[in-house]
């Protein structure tokens, strides 16, 4: 009996996963996305995979919605580098344009800053986002 017990624990011990393992990409406090590829985000259509190898941050992620309905439009896209985040961007004609990222189990918030050169995509707290 001592000896099974003694092999269980050991097996256990064995098939332990190193919590640093999983966390060896670290998030970065800022990340940028060119105006280039910014606006080729919307040229994708839904559950089309986006191939822009020059940004590690969106190539090989999945558009899951893009949708125009008059000036507004919404994009939805689930991203390759960050697992379990999504990359959301609502425009509201030309009043107002807002650009987060969000995950599923509240780790990731970012929120972006677009300007003539590109986006700009800013580490914050979940708050930051909820409140604008």
């Amino acid at each position: 009996m001592f000896v099974l017990l003694f092999s269980i624990q050991h097996k256990a011990q064995i098939n332990k996963t190193n919590p640093n393992k999983n966390n060896s990409k670290k998030n970065p406090e800022t990340f940028s996305i060119s105006k280039t590829d910014f606006d080729k985000l919307f040229t994708f259509k839904s559950n089309q995979v986006i191939t822009l190898s020059q940004n590690i941050y969106l190539d090989k992620s999945v558009s899951l919605l893009n949708t125009k309905n008059g000036d507004m439009i919404f994009l939805k896209i689930k991203l390759n580098y960050f697992k379990k985040a999504y990359l959301l961007v609502q425009i509201n004609g030309s009043y107002s344009t807002q650009i987060f990222i969000l995950s599923d189990d509240k780790s990731i918030f970012y929120k972006g800053k677009l300007s003539s050169t590109g986006l700009l995509m800013t580490k914050c707290l979940e708050e930051e986002i909820v409140s604008e």
